[in-house]
């Protein structure tokens, strides 16, 4: 049986030098009935109570509709720093971004890019995607350690393989010619260890999972979709590090705030470190 919606273990709390990172997919809010599980309106506020009591550095969202941005921003305060753009020509549509915590981290560049073979021109396609995918990043400055890292939040392509190939290739290239330490999240639309996560791996860009002094929880897939969650299941959504990284920690977030799923996607969150 699993636990009662609060009593999954979390990661714990965070300390300097560590940085705490999570990736979730919001799901987009569509149109429901009040009560029904994936409406909005119910999440809301499991999804703002998952973030305030975790507390994470760096944020990775997926599917956030202007709308949902806007509710998150309000609800969660002035902690968090919104840096969210949505997937079209003019940055507008559903998005994908970071929210990070002001109190440890100054953002010194912010970045788009699509996935495409045009990279710099936002709205761009290619790949067999039905619409533009593109991955959204910050450069921040750590005051607690005074490191300097890059942030990264994506979502790949849910029906091209061929899509998610390249897409993966092209953010490992990314991450290689800006030269810093990278934490890199997403929904990967596709399990761990296949050819997209291996792409990565072979830029140096690897699975934070495998590489932990510790797991926390249970290996849990990530995609539930408002059911229980499944031990062994597929971990489609994950936080990715550079090599130079120390991982102390990770977990799939199954907790459900108030009896409530945030998401039809369950969090993934890695705790790292940089020595300096």
């Amino acid at each position: 049986m699993p636990a009662a919606p609060d009593d999954h273990p979390t990661i714990g709390a965070v300390v300097a030098p560590e940085v705490h990172c999570a990736t979730l997919n919001l799901r987009r809010r569509v149109p429901h009935a009040a009560g029904h599980p994936d409406a909005w309106e119910r999440r809301r506020d499991a999804v703002v109570a998952l973030v305030t009591s975790e507390e994470p550095t760096v944020l990775a969202v997926q599917e956030a509709l202007p709308t949902q941005t806007a509710d998150l921003t309000a609800r969660l305060g002035s902690r968090w720093e919104p840096v969210v753009v949505g997937r079209g020509a003019r940055g507008g549509g559903e998005a994908v971004g970071l929210f990070l915590d002001r109190e440890r981290l100054d953002v010194v560049e912010r970045r788009t890019w699509a996935l495409s073979r045009t990279p710099s021109r936002p709205g761009s396609r290619a790949w067999a995607t039905a619409f533009p995918r593109h991955a959204v990043g910050a450069v921040v400055a750590d005051r607690s350690t005074g490191q300097q890292f890059l942030a990264v939040a994506t979502h790949l392509d849910v029906a091209s393989p061929w899509a998610r190939l390249r897409g993966a290739q092209l953010l490992g290239r990314i991450v290689r010619e800006r030269g810093l330490p990278a934490v890199v999240m997403a929904d990967w639309n596709c399990p761990a260890g296949s050819a997209p996560w291996r792409a990565l791996a072979e830029a140096g860009v690897v699975d934070s999972w495998g590489r932990a002094s510790r797991q926390v929880g249970e290996a849990y897939g990530t995609y539930p979709h408002y059911r229980a969650p499944r031990v062994g299941s597929r971990r489609i959504d994950g936080v990715l590090v550079t090599e130079d990284a120390v991982v102390e920690r990770v977990a799939v977030n199954v907790r459900r705030p108030g009896g409530v799923w945030p998401s039809d996607h369950a969090a993934v969150h890695a705790v790292v470190r940089w020595d300096s």
